[in-house]
């Protein structure tokens, strides 16, 4: 009986101790179950805190700020692993670790911008991949090898197209007066939207632009924006600048003018005008015979209707011979050069050609009246007059016109 008791105490001593065993057994599992999944998130308290996507050109370095927390536990730092995700496809170009890109530790006094404890402040300048596409760059905060956290950062790169195309402008007027305004239109294409079209004009030399939004006309793609009025002998440099939907902007060639400096037309220099060669016979031949004529007009009537008929058809092949000039040499008919004398040539040009019109009325009528034995009506005198002051002009001219 004694014998048996003591079997079955020892088979329940036996039974609570693998009970016990057991028990620890499984409550060490469940623990180390449950830190596999949260406990070492938990236990460091790890944050990030940076942008979550960016959009670049290919190539292009990026600047992107991050801020980290953690716990007072073990060295705290900021690392871009390059064995993560797209990692491999960026350079770290500062904070620039030799043995670990990327790697900024706490309290480091270059790198990190917060001093205090288990807490990174940093920067970092990152150079995007070459082509374009989507990626992402992975950036930890880690206390110690199984506590991390990790923050991703989409990063878009886009290929940007050539940009707009800007085409010749067309001014209107071609140079302003004082206070005048100054329009501009401009054909701008693109194969993308067309995100804005200015008028940059500056007064000081490029050293500042200022802005004028340019608005497309009734004619798709063509656009249009206005310089205001200024004053007098005020320098403008302007340009057109745009942009697309691309991001490329596109900057066309400065030009500038210079407020009332308006360009006088080229005229061309007379190439079949005889001048005195027709001229100074058709002068000595109506001197002459006026003076014999005033010395005896009986005996000497008819020479001076001779003599004065001579000059006249020399004065006339003269004037014709100016119908074989181009066009833009009567370009100086325009009555306003007449009282401008801030070009002398213009100014002289147009007085020698109304006076030969005035004198060429006058000799013809002259002739007529002659014709008709109207003697008392003399316009032949004011005539040679003329022609003399023409004369004189045309040696003006002439040495003028003279290569």
């Amino acid at each position: 009986m004694r014998h048996k008791f003591k079997v079955a105490l020892v088979v329940f001593a036996s039974v609570i101790l693998i009970m016990v065993a057991a028990g620890n057994v499984l409550a060490n599992s469940s623990a180390e179950s449950n830190c596999s999944t949260t406990c070492h998130n938990d236990s460091t308290g790890l944050s990030i805190s940076t942008i979550s996507s960016i959009e670049v050109a290919p190539s292009e370095t990026f600047q992107v700020e991050v801020t980290a927390a953690g716990l007072s536990q073990d060295v705290f730092v900021l690392r871009i692993p390059s064995q993560v995700a797209n990692n491999d496809e960026f350079t770290i170009e500062v904070p620039m670790n030799v043995d670990d890109p990327g790697l900024v530790t706490d309290n480091d006094p270059t790198l990190d911008l917060d001093m205090a404890d288990n807490a990174i402040h940093t920067f970092y300048n990152i150079t995007a991949p070459a082509f374009a596409g989507t990626y992402t760059l992975t950036i930890f905060a880690a206390q110690h090898t199984p506590y991390s956290i990790s923050s991703s950062i989409t990063v878009d790169v886009v290929q940007a197209g050539p940009g707009p195309s800007i085409g010749s402008p067309s001014t209107t007027p071609e140079v302003p007066r004082a206070n005048e305004e100054f329009t501009v239109t401009v054909s701008v294409t693109s194969t993308e939207t067309i995100t804005y079209v200015r008028l940059q004009y500056s007064t000081n030399n490029g050293a500042t632009w200022t802005n004028v939004s340019m608005t497309e006309t009734t004619e798709v793609g063509v656009y249009s924006g206005t310089i205001p009025g200024l004053a007098n002998n005020q320098e403008v440099l302007w340009r057109i600048v745009a942009m697309d939907a691309s991001g490329t902007e596109s900057i066309s060639p400065t030009l500038s003018y210079i407020v009332g400096n308006i360009p006088v037309e080229p005229i061309e220099l007379p190439q079949f005008h005889y001048g005195w060669l027709l001229g100074a016979p058709a002068l000595v031949l109506a001197y002459l015979g006026t003076a014999l004529e005033y010395y005896d007009e009986e005996r000497f009537t008819r020479i001076h209707g001779i003599m004065l008929g001579l000059a006249y058809i020399l004065t006339t092949i003269n004037v014709l011979s100016l119908f074989m000039e181009p066009a833009s040499t009567w370009s100086v008919m325009n009555p306003a050069f007449l009282i401008d004398i801030s070009n002398m040539l213009l100014f002289m040009h147009a007085w020698h050609v109304w006076l030969g019109i005035i004198s060429m009325i006058l000799g013809s009528l002259a002739l007529l009246t002659h014709l008709g034995g109207w003697k008392t009506c003399n316009l032949g005198l004011p005539a040679v007059v003329l022609w003399t002051i023409l004369g004189i002009m045309g040696v003006y001219l002439g040495e003028v016109f003279v290569p």
